[in-house]
């Protein structure tokens, strides 16, 4: 496929930090289909959230000037569901619907709190624990974001700190959240929201692995900040019609200082995902 404002073999391409994102793309798109206009409409486009997805659409609005347009599928990557699946023919995906709902938020906000007060010695008020269950559960979704084991904080603390006492009856709590919580999840048959994003995102990797799209596949704007968010990037990098857009690389950065990247620069994540992916910044168009 053509890279959005330029040319090339590539598969990964970047749209400058001094051009507007999704002007560039949407007009690189209703470019690259002019010929057919009812092409675009095979297009599946992947975006970071629902306002990308709006801020593309009213792109495509302008850049048709008036004209009636036919989009492509927009979709977020953060609210992927598996009836996405047979969007690529991946009519055969093991258990493709077998994932359980997300338990909704504020259910599981005050099941956490109801765990949290009947922790022996403690002594919540009703309030105190709603905001404590808010931070656990944030603490659960980074933990199940990164994909680590809740269970394997413990190992974080040492016996010899001088805070050991302390850091242990958090440790106690945060054991039993550990044991109660995963076993009232099954028993409801329901997950927490960022390990149900987790399976689907890998559920898309492992049926577009198994079986390309026939159609293309564009995620654009995303630095792959989550794992398995970069893990599918990396599948849709390698599809016969797949292409990734790149939202701002910097492309003029000299190479030492482009290897010296700290965690706090603006092009840190950047390269972080094309490490995963296993490209150079040089590869990309």
């Amino acid at each position: 496929m053509t890279p959005p404002g330029g040319s090339g073999t590539s598969k990964i391409f970047t749209i400058r930090p001094d051009r507007p994102f999704v002007d560039v793309l949407a007009r690189s798109l209703l470019a690259e289909t002019a010929g057919d206009p009812e092409r675009l409409s095979d297009y599946q486009v992947l975006l970071p959230t629902r306002r990308a997805i709006r801020a593309l659409t009213e792109a495509f609005l302008r850049a048709a000037g008036g004209r009636t347009v036919l989009l492509p599928r927009l979709t977020p990557l953060g609210d992927l569901d598996t009836d996405d699946l047979a969007l690529g023919g991946e009519d055969d995906a093991p258990g493709g619907l077998d994932i359980p709902p997300a338990l909704p938020g504020m259910r599981r906000q005050t099941l956490l709190a109801s765990l949290i007060r009947a922790v022996p010695e403690r002594a919540e008020t009703p309030d105190q624990a709603l905001r404590l269950a808010q931070e656990l559960a944030r603490l659960m979704d980074q933990v199940a974001t990164e994909r680590l084991d809740f269970k394997n904080l413990r190992n974080l603390i040492r016996p010899d700190h001088e805070l050991a006492e302390h850091w242990q009856k958090t440790v106690t709590f945060l054991d039993i959240v550990a044991e109660a919580w995963p076993a009232y999840l099954a028993e409801a048959g329901c997950l927490d929201g960022a390990e149900r994003r987790n399976r689907v995102l890998h559920q898309h990797a492992e049926a577009w692995r198994r079986q390309p799209p026939t159609t293309p596949v564009i995620a654009a704007g995303s630095t792959g900040s989550i794992p398995a968010t970069a893990d599918l990037l990396a599948v849709i990098a390698d599809l016969p019609q797949g292409a990734l857009i790149l939202p701002g690389l910097d492309r003029e950065m000299a190479d030492d200082a482009w290897e010296a990247l700290e965690e706090h620069h603006p092009q840190y994540g950047l390269k972080r995902l094309l490490t995963r992916l296993d490209r150079d910044r040089a590869e990309v168009a």
